[in-house]
């Protein structure tokens, strides 16, 4: 029935507590792949980023949704669909990150830098997630596929009010706000890619536990919420599995006889 399944990166396969990917999510998958089923990441993270974790040395993915939904890549590296910040509305954001004496990453294909030098806020929204921070380095209007802007909730009014109709925010499950084209989610991004492979929804599932989870356990089939998920994202699935720490992956394709 199903034909592809996509795994959520922060708390789903990867644990912050253990600061590692259990050894029963890793053994699920590739047994999955092994009974011929496609696996898909579906991230707010970029591929560098999720590279930083360890988890594309013990699991293979054959499809890559990332930076939530804006650049799809397959396992060559070639880009199946992407849709960058527009440029102006990247300047927007800048702008009121100087003014508000904020601070924020940008982060294009390749890469991702700091605005400014590190801060206090820089820490508070990545060192919970693991991700290492980057030096500073100047904006030059280069494909800007998201920003991490690093603010408290009291700021984000202006900033959506200044973008809205070109930004979305999504708020970190820690500190800050996802900043990337407006319209676009993990949920596109896998719409995106399915119509290039050519399966159907109805052939779709996925696990996740974070904000930018909900749309993607909406959109799938079988849309499946870890133990640990945050409650919007149980209420919008079919199924709640165990805990990260508690084999959750494993016990949800078991149960639904993927393995």
């Amino acid at each position: 029935m199903y034909k592809i399944i996509f795994f959520d990166v922060d708390s789903t396969l990867y644990s912050h507590k253990t600061k590692s990917i259990p050894q029963s999510a890793i053994d699920a998958i590739q047994q999955a792949h092994n009974n011929g089923y496609k696996i898909g990441l579906a991230t707010g993270r970029s591929k560098e980023l999720t590279a930083q974790l360890g988890i594309f040395d013990v699991i293979h993915f054959d499809y890559f949704v990332t930076i939530n939904g804006t650049l799809i890549l397959d396992d060559q590296d070639k880009i199946l669909y992407h849709q960058p910040c527009k440029p102006n509305a990247v300047q927007k954001v800048i702008d009121l990150v100087h003014q508000k004496n904020l601070n924020m990453v940008l982060i294009n294909r390749d890469s991702y830098y700091l605005l400014k030098p590190e801060d206090k806020r820089c820490h508070l929204g990545y060192d919970p997630l693991h991700i290492q921070i980057p030096k500073v380095l100047p904006y030059q209007k280069e494909d800007i596929y998201q920003m991490n802007l690093f603010c408290e909730d009291e700021y984000i009014d202006e900033f959506y009010e200044a973008t809205k109709k070109d930004l979305s925010y999504s708020k970190l499950d820690n500190y800050g706000y996802d900043v990337y084209a407006v319209g676009e989610t993990k949920a596109t991004g896998i719409k995106h890619l399915i119509d290039v492979l050519g399966i159907q929804q109805e052939e779709t599932m996925a696990i996740g536990d974070g904000h930018n989870d909900e749309e993607m356990i909406r959109f799938v089939h079988m849309g499946i919420a870890m133990g640990n998920a945050i409650e919007k994202v149980k209420r919008a699935s079919q199924y709640i599995t165990d805990d990260i720490d508690h084999d959750g992956v494993y016990n949800a394709l078991k149960h639904f006889h993927i393995i």
